[in-house]
């Protein structure tokens, strides 16, 4: 009977996620997440000692790091500010577009992709007033904050899941490895899609006084000095701190500390020197981490009743004749393919969170680096097919509200995009050894 209940709470919880919407309600991930983790400790599935147990700490701590981080960065303007400042020098939309898709990606890469969309969205809906249709732009963003975000461990909260649960030496090296050059292909890929896609509006120009939209839109925006130069010092810190992680444990070293570690001591230096620390810790993303705490909980129960192990030979990322070849070519189009259908229903982090055990079912190992980068890179860019895909697109849409863009809008150029960074996707890890 335990195994019965565990299934159907499965079920119960997969389906909320998917559904996302009852009546004119929206349903954070978080919620049926946590109704399953407590559904699971009220039927006894886990206990509550195995239930702690089973919190990864360190996953814990690098995103409480990572949020009081653009926490900060985004209560002092410095995100704004500096997204501004460039926005200035665009003249034209095909500018425009390039800009917010590889300089918006490429900040999602290293302050994650919910912070840049949560930044970027009403300043983009404030060049609108200027007479320019904004759901080009918005969907330009929504691609940029999922395509750049997949190269790095620190990019989403996914990727970061991955790195740990995977145990990889070396996360940061290990995934500009083999996703860095798929990110640039995808970039430059997608900016002559959209560019095609949206050719009627760069027909039009782009007519924006710059002095106009400089003081419409700086105006907002409470800009700090002393705490931007603060910020570059930590930030740069922290990055450059989770190279030399992954450096030292590539050359065969355990250091002291890891990247949650890294992650948690400049959260804590920026918030030491923010003006409004309690804004701060109010303003931080608390949904995702209670996510991530019932997504332990809820996972360990499902293994433990034997749901994991009873749906891995279902979705098994591995072929009869190539089981003894967890990387071959077979695995790859079988984690791609996996990764893109069921991310549309179960959302992209408790995905992951449930495909890391069917994978672990299977074997893989920490040597399986490029299996574990081919989950992150699937699962991130399964963001781009439907508004669903991805919890960065539901920011973007959430924000921009009546000028946002429609599930079949978003849907007609998101599966050619998605289409096209899959292939480029599969291509590269493919050709890199």
């Amino acid at each position: 009977m335990t195994t019965i209940y565990a299934l159907l709470t499965f079920l119960l919880v997969y389906g909320l996620i998917a559904a996302r919407r009852i009546g004119r309600f929206s349903i954070p991930v978080w919620i049926p997440m946590l109704i399953g983790a407590l559904a699971m400790l009220v039927m006894q599935t886990i206990s509550i000692e195995d239930a702690y147990k089973a919190v990864k700490m360190d996953v814990i701590i690098f995103l409480l790091g990572m949020f009081m981080i653009v926490a900060v960065l985004e209560r002092a303007g410095i995100i704004q500010h500096i997204t501004v400042s460039i926005l200035k020098r665009t003249s034209s939309m095909d500018r425009l577009l390039f800009f917010i898709l590889t300089v918006m990606g490429t900040l999602s890469a290293f302050l994650m992709n919910d912070t840049i969309a949560v930044v970027a969205t009403p300043i983009l809906l404030g060049i609108s007033r200027f007479g320019i249709d904004p759901k080009p732009l918005l969907i330009t963003l929504a691609f940029a904050v999922t395509i750049g975000s997949a190269m790095t461990p620190i990019g989403n909260p996914q990727n970061f899941l991955i790195s740990v649960e995977s145990s990889m030496k070396a996360p940061m090296l290990d995934f500009l490895k083999y996703l860095a050059l798929p990110t640039i292909a995808n970039y430059i890929v997608t900016y002559y899609l959209l560019r095609w896609y949206f050719r009627n509006h760069l027909s039009k120009g782009m007519s924006i006084n710059i002095d106009s939209y400089d003081h419409a839109i700086l105006k907002s925006i409470i800009y700090e000095p002393r705490m931007a130069k603060i910020s570059i010092f930590v930030v740069s810190a922290v990055v450059l701190g989770f190279f030399t992680v992954s450096v030292v444990r590539a050359v065969g070293y355990e250091p002291i500390i890891d990247m949650s570690h890294v992650a948690l001591v400049g959260g804590l230096i920026m918030l030491a020197y923010s003006r409004d620390k309690i804004a701060v810790l109010k303003h931080m993303n608390w949904g995702i981490i209670v996510l991530f705490i019932a997504m332990f909980v809820f996972m360990d129960a499902l293994a433990k009743s034997g749901i994991i192990a009873m749906l891995a030979g279902m979705l098994s990322p591995l072929q009869l004749d190539d089981a003894s070849e967890p990387t071959s070519p077979s695995t790859i189009l079988a984690i791609v393919s996996i990764s893109t259908f069921l991310s549309q229903f179960m959302s992209n982090v408790p995905f992951v969170a449930f495909y890391l055990n069917v994978m672990h079912e299977h074997g893989f190992s920490s040597d399986d680096i490029k299996a574990w980068v081919t989950l992150a890179g699937a699962s991130t860019l399964a963001g781009n097919l439907t508004i669903l895909g991805a919890a960065s697109n539901l920011i973007i849409l959430e924000a921009a509200r009546k000028d946002g863009f429609t599930f079949l809008e978003f849907f007609k150029i998101g599966s050619l995009v998605t289409l096209l960074n899959m292939l480029i996707l599969v291509a590269f890890m493919l050709a890199i050894p």
